[in-house]
């Protein structure tokens, strides 16, 4: 009798940490299959990029920075695995086919050297993540080529091994051994290649329409950067120290148990969120409930620190001699399907911040002005969209503002209304809304009742995916049909599971949200060669010509809208332009 023996986690541990579930899924779905690996160096003779059906290329840098070794993999004419190494640069066109692992870092190796792709490319950590395979729990891994700890589990190394049983070294292993780099280089082109053959009859369709034309698109507006002002950052970087030496705080804002001993010990507060450990949670969305002047001060004090580090250091490191920045747009790292950002990350900017108009550190170069394209409460008009609700639909289609629409309905007002509206349209609780209303659980139940009786098309969706979520434990983004599994279902802990039933309730909504940005900015991008060099959440930036700026800004205004049609739902946009993103946001300059 054979049997498969699997080192897996303690169960304590997995029931604990849900997030460890994926993990030990991967295990239980994906045992490795020994795909056959081995491969011949081929001579050079035998490199044919125009006629191959398809290879997969990998390159390493030298110690300076150059292009070192390098190589293609690809099925020989007795279809066996073939390699052929290279070394430096060399002017190559690519006529077939060609798969990387996180083709952005190789395809700017290739284009520093003399090498062009063909139309056709592939990325296996791209196919990784449409598939939806490995974890949720992404983390921020230095080395971008690898992505080891991105959503996935998208690292190459840990992917060969998890789906073709290939035992991998690491660039740490080799690295200081120059004998073992080629085989090393060697077996990641036959890995990708082997990855993508397993792979490419069962990607999805939003691999080919959405996920790899998206790429060329964020690639463009990595290359373009954004420009930011210095004088403007050293000044913010000056008022900022000044702030924080302002500051005579009792106990420390970043002592996790000092806050925990100070809100649920000195305060009393009951507490109504904890972390993934059990213990009561100190996280800004619960600082933010507590009218405490004390908690007040210690969230200002971490949002000024925050600022420092993010803005201020991290931004004057980042920009290149003209002043721009070229952050990287990740388009693999979120369960959603959304768009991210790192080094640095520029969608952490405040939209709304009348202390310092931070947003007015980025700007345009002499002769252009910013335009700013906004999506019109998208996350309601996918809400909408998916429901079907009525009322939603027509006031969206009428161009009504939905925290009014609900603050009439309800006989509220508009802030009360917005709160309501956010709490409830992703199946939140009473005992949370009274903490945000500062009101009672009775009365926040009333409230939501009554919200739901405006908008039954809601509660229905809310109940139709809990069950779908409970029984499935996965979720399907609508019209894309982007699946992504919710890990926090397969733990016996009603609190865990109630916070997956919200992230599952959420996800079809924000993904929705995703994929039409994103296939906005790919029909700009093909069709429209537009310089766009920004996208935050629901909005986008574009550096134009002064003198071209407003009639360009005004097609875009009515030309996005007609780009994407879901659910009878219309998805407008607004636009405006400024010498900077602060002053494109103004309603003076709205147009």
């Amino acid at each position: 009798m054979k049997l498969t023996i699997i080192a897996q986690y303690h169960p304590a541990a997995a029931l604990h940490q849900p997030r460890l579930w994926a993990d030990m899924l991967e295990d239980w779905q994906h045992l490795p299959e020994k795909v056959p690996s081995d491969f011949r160096v081929a001579s050079e003779s035998e490199f044919e990029p125009d006629v191959t059906p398809i290879m997969s290329i990998d390159t390493e840098k030298d110690n300076l920075g150059g292009l070192g070794h390098w190589s293609v993999a690809f099925r020989d004419r007795e279809n066996k695995l073939a390699v052929v190494p290279f070394y430096g640069k060399r002017r190559i066109e690519f006529g077939c086919p060609l798969v990387m692992h996180n083709a952005k870092y190789d395809l700017r190796v290739m284009h520093a050297n003399d090498m062009r792709e063909g139309e056709m490319v592939h990325d296996t950590m791209i196919a990784a993540y449409c598939l939806g395979l490995g974890k949720q729990a992404p983390k921020e891994d230095s080395k971008s080529k690898s992505g080891s700890n991105m959503v996935g589990g998208l690292g190459l190394k840990y992917l060969a091994r998890r789906h073709l049983g290939m035992q991998m070294q690491k660039w740490d292993d080799v690295k200081d051994k120059p004998e073992l780099v080629p085989e090393y280089n060697m077996k990641d082109s036959v890995a990708t290649l082997l990855l993508f053959e397993k792979w490419r009859l069962q990607l999805p369709k939003h691999y080919f329409d959405i996920d790899m034309p998206l790429l060329k698109v964020l690639m463009a507006m990595e290359d373009r950067g954004v420009k930011i002002d210095p004088d403007y950052l050293i000044e913010f970087g000056k008022e900022l120290d000044a702030q924080l030496a302002s500051f005579d705080l009792p106990i420390n804002p970043f002592a996790t148990q000092d806050m925990q001993s100070y809100i649920y010990g000195a305060l009393e507060i009951e507490p109504w969120k904890f972390t993934d450990t059990g213990a009561p949670s100190v996280e800004e969305e619960v600082l933010e409930t507590i009218p405490d002047e004390l908690v007040k001060k210690c969230l200002e004090y971490k949002h000024l620190y925050k600022e420092k580090g993010t803005y201020v250091d991290n931004y004057i490191k980042a920009a290149d001699p003209n002043n721009r920045i070229h952050a990287e747009i990740k388009q693999t790292s979120t369960s959603t399907g959304r768009l991210s950002m790192a080094r640095p990350n520029l969608q952490n900017v405040f939209k709304r911040d009348d202390r310092v108009k931070l947003r007015s550190l980025f700007c345009a170069e002499p002769g252009k002005v910013i335009g700013r394209l906004d999506f019109n409460q998208l996350d309601f008009r996918t809400l909408a969209a998916i429901t079907q609700d009525p009322i939603l639909i027509k006031a969206l289609n009428d161009n009504k503002k939905i925290h009014q629409v609900t603050a009439d309905e309800l006989d509220i007002s508009y802030d009360v209304a917005k709160t309501v509206n956010f709490a409830t349209m992703f199946k939140g609780e009473a005992w949370a809304l009274s903490q945000r209303l500062h009101i009672t659980i009775g009365e926040a139940r009333a409230f939501i009742n009554r919200y739901f009786e405006k908008f039954p098309n809601i509660k229905k969706y809310q109940d139709e995916m809990e069950a779908k979520i409970r029984a499935e434990k996965k979720v399907t983004i609508p019209w894309t049909n982007r699946t992504r599994r919710i890990d926090a279902m397969f733990t016996e802990n009603w609190r865990i599971q109630q916070e997956g039933i919200k992230e599952g309730i959420n996800m079809p909504v924000q993904g929705l949200e995703a994929e039409v940005v994103k296939i906005v900015m790919i029909d700009l991008h093909y069709k429209h060669s537009a310089p766009m060099i920004l996208q935050v959440h629901d909005e986008l930036l574009f550096e134009l010509p002064e003198k071209d700026a407003k009639d360009y800004m005004l097609w875009l205004r009515d030309y996005v809208p007609t780009i994407v049609s879901f659910g009878g739902v219309k998805f407008t946009v607004e636009v405006g332009l400024g010498k900077n993103w602060y002053e494109a946001g103004l309603k003076d300059n709205s147009l």
